[in-house]
């Protein structure tokens, strides 16, 4: 974070306390809603946010789906980037965060309206920006446009160059955001159906059947070992007892 001149106020995430992420909790707190506009879009960073977007009214994204083409086959495979992505990230997010905890509140703030996911297809969309509308007009609405992806990396790692606006530009921020949001087309089924994968319960069999097989994998007999290892070892019945010249037919 830092200052240049008497009214830019940058956002960089070098401050070791102060970061894009820290702005945004502490705007949830003062907001109705926050408007996010982003090239890529992580479940870490609404995971970053957990305790403090429930706070807020709406929640809405808008990204991109890294196409430039608009033909039907390159918005299906925009789509296909976009879950990859999502699904990626959810995956990833199970290495610190074994029970993903705070994703089925995610999932049910998607369910429920509360957060909103649409996809702006009509040209590529490139855009970063974080703009709140004032829960209290007294306090006013602010907004940091910038470098910031809507990812863990791009709030809180990534060196970034985000302006924080205040006053009444900020009012053209949200007239630009509503504008392009009407021209977006909502992913929640795509969105909610990757979540889904990843945090429906299992029957305790499936869990243990699937615990079996990666435990055992890399430890399967090779048809050699099965061959020499004998029933009494769980390898072939039959092998032992052969004549060579089975043996070798066998193997012919």
């Amino acid at each position: 974070m830092g200052k240049t001149g008497s009214e830019l106020f940058i956002v960089d995430n070098s401050d070791r306390d102060w970061k894009v992420l820290r702005y945004l909790r502490e705007w949830c707190e003062i907001s109705s809603s926050i408007d996010v506009a982003t090239g890529s879009f992580e479940i870490g960073s609404l995971l970053g946010l957990d305790g403090a977007w429930q706070g807020v009214d709406g929640f809405r994204i808008l990204m991109g789906d890294e196409v430039t083409r608009r033909t039907k086959q390159a918005i299906v495979e925009g789509l296909r980037i976009i879950t990859e992505r999502l699904d990626a990230s959810i995956e990833a997010e199970k290495e610190n965060n074994d029970f993903l905890i705070g994703v089925s509140a995610i999932r049910d703030a998607i369910g429920s309206g509360k957060i909103k996911c649409r996809v702006y297809r009509e040209d590529k969309f490139h855009a970063k920006a974080y703009i709140t509308r004032a829960r209290k007009e007294v306090l006013g609405s602010f907004a940091l446009v910038g470098s910031s992806n809507f990812t863990g990396p791009g709030l809180t790692d990534n060196v970034e160059l985000n302006v924080q606006i205040t006053g009444r530009q900020v009012g053209a921020l949200q007239e630009w955001y509503d504008a392009h949001w009407k021209a977006a087309e909502d992913v929640k089924p795509e969105i909610l159906r990757v979540i889904d994968r990843h945090i429906s319960e299992r029957p305790p069999f499936i869990v243990y059947a699937k615990a079996l097989q990666e435990f055992f994998r890399g430890h399967e007999m090779t048809a050699s070992e099965w061959e020499l290892a004998g029933p009494e070892n769980g390898g072939s019945r039959m092998y032992p007892v052969l004549d060579e010249y089975q043996k070798q037919g066998y193997r012919a």
